[in-house]
Order: C-alpha cells, then sequence, then structure tokens
C-alpha cells in the first residue's frame, strides 16, 4: 500500500485504483498512527483531467495574439533606414516588450539581427537556456552575484562605472576567460554611463584590467524622437566628441551605437555601426504623430470572448462603485478580462471594446478579471464572440497609442505590462 496523502498526524493511503468506462475508481484509507484505522473512503474521479490543456478550445479565451509576419515587416524597416551593412541589436528586454522574448528572439535571429539586448542578466540567461547562443547585451549594471553565470553564458555585460569594471575583470579571471564588455557613456541621459567629460580617461584606465575584451563604447539618447532635436545633436556631439578623444589615446573601438527607435528614424548620422530598435520593432513608432518613411504594424493584439450577455433596465447599475447606470433598456455583455490582464482600470469611463467589426462602450469600472460592455437595445452579439481591446475587428482598430494616450503614458507600458497570466498566440498573420 502507498501512502498517497498526508494532512498533520493523518495519512490517507490507497488500498485500489482501476479505471473503468472512463472513470479512475478509488479506495482510500485513512489511518491515524496513535488510534488506528479511522474510516475509508471510495470516491471516483474521471480518468483523464477535466481541462486538456493540450486542446486549443480549454485555454482560458483572453489571449495575446503576436503577429509574427508583422514583427519580420517591422525588422525590414529597420534595414531600410539603416541599410545592409548597420548590425541590428533587437531590443527584448521586459518579455520582449511583453510579446514573447523566445520566440521573438529566434525569430529576429532568423531575420538576420545580429545583436540582441536585453535589461538585466536573468534576461539573458532564461534566452540562453532556452538553447539561444546569439550576441546578447546586458544593460544595466550586472550585480557581482550574477557576473559569473552570465560571463559563463557569453552574454556580454555594460560597464558604466569603474566597480562594475573590477567585478567583471576579477570575476573573468577566475573563470579563466576574457569578458566582452560594452562601455557606457553617460551623454545627457542621466542614468547609467560615465560622464562624457572624463570618460576617454576612465575608459582607458578601465581598460588596463586584465581579461576585459572592449566589444563597444555607446550612450543613449534622451529625446531622438522629439520635433525639436536640437538636444539630441548636442548628445551626439558630446558622443562623438568622446570617441575622437579615444582615437587621440589610441583606443580601437570596434562598434559604436547610439541609436534607439527615434534616431532609427529621424538620425541616420547616429546609425554607426549598430542601432537599438526598441518599440518600432513591435509595431509603434516612439512618438505618436511620429513621420515614417517605411511605417511599421503593430505585432500584438488583446483580445478576449464574451461569456455572458443579459439585458439591463434603464437606470441599473453595472460594476464597482456604480459609475455606470444604463440610461436605457440595454443589453451587457461581461468579457473575462480585466486590469490584471492589463487592460488598465484607470480606462474606467473611457474605453471601448470591438466586436464583430463594432464598437461598444465599456460599462463601468474595469475590474481585476472582468469588464463589462454596454452592446445597447439590440444586439446581434452572441456568447463566444471575440473581444478585441487592442487590435483590429472589420474597419476598426484599438492600438496601444489609443490606450496609452487616454491614460497618459507611452505604447512600451501598455505592451510590457500585460502579464505571464495571459497566454501569448504566435501566429504569421
Amino acid at each position: 500500500m502507498d501512502t498517497v496523502l498526508k494532512r498533520g498526524t493523518r495519512r490517507w493511503t490507497m488500498l485500489s485504483s482501476k479505471v473503468s468506462n472512463g472513470f479512475r475508481k478509488i479506495n482510500l484509507l485513512q489511518i491515524n498512527p496513535s488510534v488506528a484505522i479511522l474510516k475509508g473512503l471510495n470516491f471516483t474521479l474521471p480518468a483523464t483531467p477535466l481541462t486538456d490543456m493540450s486542446d486549443p478550445s480549454s485555454h482560458h479565451p483572453t489571449c495575446v495574439h503576436v503577429n509574427l509576419e508583422a514583427f519580420r515587416h517591422n525588422i525590414r524597416c529597420v534595414r531600410s533606414y539603416c541599410g545592409e551593412s548597420v548590425r541590428i541589436m533587437a531590443i527584448v528586454k521586459a518579455n520582449a516588450y511583453g510579446h514573447g522574448v523566445v520566440k521573438l528572439c529566434r525569430v529576429a535571429i532568423a531575420e538576420g539581427v545580429e545583436y540582441l539586448g536585453v535589461a538585466r542578466a536573468e534576461e539573458a540567461l532564461e534566452i540562453r537556456r532556452e538553447g539561444i547562443d546569439h550576441p546578447v547585451l546586458v544593460f544595466e549594471i550586472t550585480p557581482g552575484n550574477h557576473v559569473a553565470a552570465a560571463l559563463s553564458e557569453n552574454i556580454e555585460l555594460t560597464i558604466a562605472e569603474p566597480g562594475a569594471a573590477d567585478a567583471i575583470s576579477a570575476t573573468a579571471a577566475k573563470l579563466g576567460k576574457s569578458a566582452r564588455v560594452h562601455l557606457k557613456v553617460d551623454t545627457g541621459m542621466g542614468r547609467l554611463g560615465l560622464p562624457f567629460a572624463s570618460a576617454p580617461a576612465v575608459i582607458e584606465e578601465i581598460l588596463r584590467r586584465p581579461h576585459l575584451e572592449l566589444v563597444s563604447v555607446y550612450s543613449h539618447f534622451a529625446t531622438s524622437e522629439e520635433p525639436d532635436t536640437s538636444f539630441a545633436r548636442e548628445q551626439l556631439s558630446r558622443f562623438r566628441q568622446v570617441l575622437d578623444d579615444l582615437g587621440k589615446r589610441r583606443i580601437e573601438v570596434p562598434i559604436r551605437h547610439m541609436a534607439n527607435s527615434g534616431a532609427v528614424i529621424c538620425m541616420p548620422e547616429a546609425h554607426f555601426e549598430m542601432v537599438r530598435p526598441g518599440i518600432m520593432l513591435y509595431g509603434y513608432p516612439p512618438a505618436r504623430n511620429l513621420s515614417e518613411h517605411f511605417p511599421v504594424r503593430p505585432v500584438m493584439s488583446l483580445v478576449s470572448k464574451v461569456s455572458m450577455i443579459k439585458q439591463v433596465e434603464a437606470g441599473t447599475p453595472v460594476s464597482y462603485g456604480r459609475r455606470y447606470v444604463a440610461p436605457r433598456r440595454t443589453f451587457i455583455a461581461t468579457v473575462p478580462a480585466g486590469y490584471a490582464d492589463g487592460f488598465p482600470r484607470l480606462l474606467t469611463g473611457r474605453a471601448s471594446a470591438l466586436i464583430r467589426g463594432e464598437r461598444y462602450p465599456v460599462a463601468g469600472t474595469i475590474c481585476m478579471d472582468h469588464i463589462m460592455v454596454d452592446l445597447g437595445e439590440r444586439t446581434g452579439c452572441e456568447v463566444g464572440d471575440e473581444v478585441t481591446l487592442i487590435g483590429k475587428s472589420g474597419a476598426q482598430s484599438i492600438t496601444a497609442w489609443d490606450i496609452a494616450g487616454t491614460i497618459g503614458t507611452i505604447p512600451y507600458e501598455i505592451t510590457s505590462l500585460i502579464p505571464p497570466r495571459v497566454r501569448r498566440v504566435f501566429k504569421d498573420s
């Protein structure tokens, strides 16, 4: 007899288990060591799980559709801006801006992208665990306890201050290898990097340390997507001065990179040997009204399905706080998607949803797991109809910029905050 469950001093012991007509019949005996047998228990369960997760129909209806062909198109747009001689570092931090990092890394590599860029060592290690052996750079200052793991997996690290150089050099020495490093210069972002005025001398001093292989010197724009490019050009001038000074010190810089999505589109003089597109890969220019010679296409759609429809009378309140009261007899659809699925509660009273190519207002407070939609006095909608919260339905569309503009943020935040509980479904069209 095998013990199958313990709870406190009690043990459940399986006496028998057999399958009959698709059901498993189980006979359990509950034993208390101090009292001997207390009671027996018989019950019947389905022989297979009630939910077969290999069956798409068993999945939760709220999911993200990721259009891989749109992603490929956007990579080609970057190539069109930069030419074939400029390398592309695809920025795939934060789960590829919420889209699904492993799959999109594979697609990007197949499209010829030369580098991957992530924020944290953990993100790079996840990529390596999935068998992706491609150059990847970590942008943050990597904590000392993660340096060895990163270097062991041939992950390239940023040095933004001398202390990081010490830790990386020492760890590389212990591992008996060279660390491939990228030195970051702060030209005006004010976040990470060596101060531009002293950067050449500090870089020269850093490179005296053993076991460091210089791969690149880079910086980051703060305002490259804005109509007034004066500060971006000042940053570029500072970066060029650092590079010139390094040249005078006979320090060869294999790769120079500075261009984010805004500079890819607007500042060809900043492309250097490599560019770092982020949000444009996922289908959005970094500023809403930015003119694009090669327009990108949104990659993500956020969809669910109608789970219930009911008719309510005029004056009926809907959702928390009774913020919405039906102005007339109307049909209300309940949809199992809410702010825990990445549909912000700040949209309350200002959101819409698309069903069968028509736009309907979201009624009442957005809940953690649900929204309600006012379908009007007459409706052809049915339970099971697809509901689009981001994306297209017929001639109608809702973009991440539409949502971001409504609540005063940017599309980066909208896509990145869709949590792991929302399944990603990858499609080629």
